[in-house]
């Protein structure tokens, strides 16, 4: 017999999430229901990171198969060493804990591919072995704030000759750096020489992921967002303005040394036309940050 009741609290907001670099404080109670013996509590915060997959292969078994799994934080703390081989009364114990999140740990994150995943363990040793776990959540501490080509809007060209019907070209106005739960402006110019007809000009937010294991890697994306505009004047110049709300996100893993999963973000802006299979792209590299970025005021066009 141990416990009755074991309860880890974590001083943090709701979602129980935390930046790398943080300290994570809170504390364990312990509620025992009679008098006893206690032989071993541990206290463990952990976390791994694995990923796994399948590709076709040409030879038998005709699978290969890729999967890993790195240990990214292993603390203990002697948080009940006056309860070790000792006699507890009965009754509510509370012990506090604090413990130092390292300044590059990759952020939480879940796939059907790979995962990251961040908790902290209170082990029982002894006949009766009881076991509590809390996953807690790590976000990268990514601040944009101190480097100012993220604070200006960033301009990008596309330029296309349509058969013959002339040239088309985009001039895209947008911020590069911006974090969850920012509203992003995206202006767009069109130069339209031979007032060719419009169909759709789209925005889409891209997660890219890389998965990386020691035997290979893996890419995916996926579509976060999107916003876009189907009518025109088809004019020989035309502005068009879009609103991006982000929504929340993992940020971008440019902190982290050889993450197992990468985390990348690219804004594609897409114009495409009525009558043609053609269209016009553009991936603009951007980044997540966990801080809102204090950008510049955006002028209009």
């Amino acid at each position: 017999m141990t416990w009755e009741n074991c309860v880890v609290k974590l001083n943090s907001d709701s979602t129980g999430s935390f930046y790398s670099g943080d300290v994570v404080a809170g504390s364990v109670i312990l509620k025992f229901k009679r008098k006893q013996k206690i032989e071993r509590i541990d206290f463990v915060a952990c976390g791994y990171s694995k990923a796994s997959w399948t590709r076709p292969s040409a030879t038998l078994p005709h699978i290969k198969f890729y999967s890993q799994k790195k240990k990214l934080l292993h603390i203990t703390i002697d948080l009940f060493g006056n309860l070790q081989g000792k006699t507890v009364e009965q009754g509510e114990y509370e012990y506090p804990f604090c413990f130092a999140l390292p300044n590059d740990l990759p952020s939480s994150f879940e796939s059907s591919i790979a995962k990251v995943h961040y908790r902290i363990k209170i082990k029982c040793s002894g006949d009766c072995k009881h076991k509590k776990t809390l996953p807690f959540i790590v976000l990268g501490n990514v601040n944009l704030n101190h480097k100012e080509i993220y604070l200006l809007p960033s301009y990008h060209e596309i330029n296309k000759r349509l058969w013959n019907t002339g040239n088309i070209s985009l001039t895209i106005k947008t911020y590069t750096g911006f974090s969850s739960r920012q509203n992003i402006p995206i202006d767009v110019t069109i130069n339209n020489e031979r007032n060719v007809k419009l169909y759709k000009l789209s925005a889409s937010l891209i997660q890219k992921l890389k998965y990386i294991v020691t035997e290979g890697y893996a890419d995916e994306e996926k579509k976060i967002c999107k916003v876009f505009k189907n009518n025109f004047q088809n004019e020989n110049k035309e502005m068009c303005r879009l609103n991006m709300d982000i929504p929340h996100l993992v940020p971008s893993s440019i902190h982290t040394q050889n993450p197992m999963v990468d985390i990348s973000y690219i804004l594609r802006i897409q114009l495409q036309f009525t009558f043609r299979p053609t269209d016009l792209t553009e991936d603009i590299p951007v980044i997540v940050a966990t801080v809102p970025v204090l950008h510049t005021e955006f002028n209009e066009f």
